[in-house]
Parts: C-alpha cells; structure tokens; sequence
C-alpha cells in the first residue's frame, strides 16, 4: 500500500506521528488499522471511518489491545504487526484471592493522550485508591486528569471540600467536577479534548463511566445501570474495550471496570504522583533509609514541619513496599525458572552422552 495516505482512507486518530512511524519501513502490502473494539467475539479494526472488520491477529501480534494502531494483511484478515506504542497503560493481572500476588501483567489500553481519573463524588472521593490509579495513569506515559463525577447528586460544600481532598492526592493534576445528568456538567472538561485526541477512562465499577462516554459520544453508546443503594456499586455495564467516538472529533477508549488496581513495573508512576515528597526523599542522611524511624530521615523532618501529610506519607511507603515484594517474587521466579531450564538442559547432555544422540524431547 502506498505510505502516501489521505486523510479518508486511514484509520481514527492518524498524524504526522504515525504516518512517519509507517513510512520508516516497509510494509509491503499491508494496510493500517486501528484496533477499536476487543471481546470475547474477537477484534475488531478500523481501516476508515465506516469501515471496520472482524480480524485475527497473528502470533507476533497477539499481545494486541484496544488503541493499536497496526499493520493488517487485509487480504487474509489477520493483524501481522503492532507500531511502537506511545503510552500504554498496563496493570497486574488480579489474584484469585484478594491477598494473591499475581506475577503477570496485562495490557488494557494503548496510545491515548490522556486518562480520566473517574472518582464519584457520592460519597466521598476514595483517596487510597486514586492514589493507586494515578501511579497507573502517570506509568502509562499518558497525562491524568482526576474527574469527579455525579457532582449532582452532593451539595457545593461537598463537592468543593472532596474537589481540595482529590487535588491533595493529585498534586499537579488537574482536578474537574462533571454532573452528567445536568445542562452543562461537563464544561470544566471543555478545553480538554477535541479532534485528533484520545482519552482513555480509569475508574471502579459505578463510578460514572458508561454514563459518561455517553455525554461525551452526544448518543447512547451502551447500556447504563443505577449504582445499587445497599452497597454503591454498579452492575459493571461495560463489557468490551472499545473506542468511541467523541462529538467534538475525539475519540475515547472504554475499558472494562477495574476492581483491583494491581501495580505493576510503576517506580516512575510512584516517582510522579507522589512528586511532592521526591525533595523531602533526597534529603535522607541514609541511601537506604526507610522513612521510619532512622535518624537524619528527611521526610520525617517534612512530616513533623507540616510540610508533608502523614498519610500521604504512608500510602507512598505502602505502595513501595508492594512494588519491592512484587520485585522480590519476580526475582524468585526467574531463578526457579532458570534452575528448570538447567536442570532440563543437563538431563538432555545425559542422555545424549548416553546415547549418543539427541533426546527427541
């Protein structure tokens, strides 16, 4: 195909950015693609607007996620290569019970500009875990915006002590209160997207998602369902990754409620969302201080200066310690799994020198 495309007949969200990328090697006689649909169908791409198919993809594309943007053999249906992601947010894949150390990760979405925190406002921000999906979000490469929702339902006093509570734990992020069942509810995101950028929605089940691609898109895109009173969670309603296109000429990745935020591979995240603390950190007498008791510990002097919040404190030690156990696991499965291959690699060298010849295993 030639790498001199229109406008009309590549996918949503192509640039200079990836039109460079496809033309910086030979790509013989695929087509690009936007991957924009993922379920238990299958994938679903998108060659132009208005036209998208059902593919595979092959084993060295396999890893594919919602936001790809590809390479396809049109004529066999099947996705053949992935272009060099932009940002990527990735997360370790839950546990089978809650205290189960998963050691895999997962990829959810990819090369989005921007992902929307989505806190509800009703009842009240849940600051231990916006500081988890804001470590995600800031991993991904992408930039976070921290999105309260369901401003509608809370008093202005509510809303503006939460909107200070979020922007403590988001330093340097902004901060915007949306109500998505009023006239102009989404004006603080106003300047936040247009043509050409993606966004991409992090938040738990009943936080407003679904409701709020809604708003966005200016049509019912899916099904959504009121957040149960006995417990405020919702019914997860989105059951597919997808993209949706915007009103304004965006586009917005969807993706399926996350119940457990699940670190992974996130020291720059930590590195961004805890920002405030970085100086404090620096200023430790000892390279290998755990901010506890040690003398000479800079961010205990912050915290005893009021110039740090305690619990900002705690919740940055918690989520370091997660990373360092999870670093600790993996460090002993790659020795198990190494152990394996010697030994499976001494047993094939025995039987050969016993045999004389290859073990067919």
């Amino acid at each position: 195909m030639s790498d001199d495309l229109s406008s009309h007949d590549t996918p949503p969200g192509w640039n200079e950015h990836w039109a460079g990328l496809w033309g910086a090697a030979d790509r013989g006689e695929l087509v690009p693609v936007r991957v924009t649909r993922i379920d238990k169908g299958g994938i679903t791409v998108t060659l132009r607007p208005g036209d998208d198919r059902m593919v595979v993809a092959a084993k060295s594309a396999r890893r594919v996620v919602v936001g790809d943007v590809c390479g396809l053999d049109a004529e066999a249906g099947r996705i053949e290569v992935i272009l060099e992601r932009r940002t990527v947010f990735e997360r370790r894949s839950p546990g089978v019970a809650r205290d189960q150390m998963q050691l895999r990760s997962r990829a959810v979405a990819a090369n989005m500009d921007l992902v929307y925190v989505l806190q509800p406002l009703d009842p009240a921000v849940n600051t231990g875990r916006l500081a988890r999906e804001l470590v995600l979000a800031w991993e991904s490469g992408a930039t976070p915006v921290v999105v309260l929702t369901k401003a509608d339902l809370v008093d202005e006093t509510h809303r503006e002590h939460q909107r200070a509570e979020a922007q403590r734990w988001a330093p340097g992020v902004r901060v915007c209160c949306v109500s998505l069942k009023s006239d102009g509810g989404l004006h603080e995101l106003d300047d936040l997207h247009g043509p050409g950028s993606v966004i991409a929605l992090l938040g738990a089940s009943g936080a407003g998602k679904s409701t709020l691609v809604n708003a966005l898109a200016g049509h019912q895109v899916q099904l959504t369902a009121e957040v149960r009173d006995s417990d405020r969670r919702g019914r997860h309603t989105t059951t597919a990754g997808q993209i949706v296109a915007l009103a304004d000429g965006g586009l917005l990745i969807d993706t399926p409620g996350i119940r457990g935020v699940g670190l992974w591979n996130s020291d720059l995240g930590i590195e961004r969302a805890f920002d405030d603390l970085t100086d404090h950190v620096q200023q430790c007498r000892f390279d290998d201080c755990t901010h506890t008791t040690e003398p000479g510990c800079g961010l205990v002097a912050a915290v005893e200066a009021g110039q740090v919040d305690a619990d900002r404190v705690a919740a940055w030690r918690a989520l370091v310690e997660e990373l360092d156990e999870l670093e600790d696991h993996l460090e002993t499965r790659d020795r198990e799994q190494r152990r394996q291959h010697n030994q499976r690699s001494r047993r094939r060298a025995q039987r050969r020198d016993e045999y004389g010849a290859d073990d067919p295993d």
